[in-house]
């Protein structure tokens, strides 16, 4: 995994750890919250990227909802 991936995929985990669920869109306005981490999620596909990614590995769930994705972290993880 590219240095730029693994920070996205830890950017997406540390804002969940902190409001879980979350839509795209409110992901990227936690963002600011984490600049060293988040410096990669700077629009909905970089988040879509490493949520899916997430997602395989069986961390996070994703509903399509009204709002676009909604993201959630796997508790059990």
């Amino acid at each position: 995994m590219s240095d730029f991936r693994k920070r996205s995929t830890e950017c997406i985990l540390a804002i969940l750890e902190k409001k879980n669920p979350a839509t795209t869109k409110e992901i990227l306005a936690m963002t600011d919250l984490f600049p060293d981490l988040c410096v990669g999620c700077s629009s909905g596909g970089d988040v879509i990227l490493a949520g899916k990614e997430l997602v395989d590995k069986g961390v996070l769930e994703r509903e399509w909802t009204s709002k676009g994705f909604v993201w959630n972290l796997l508790t059990e993880n």
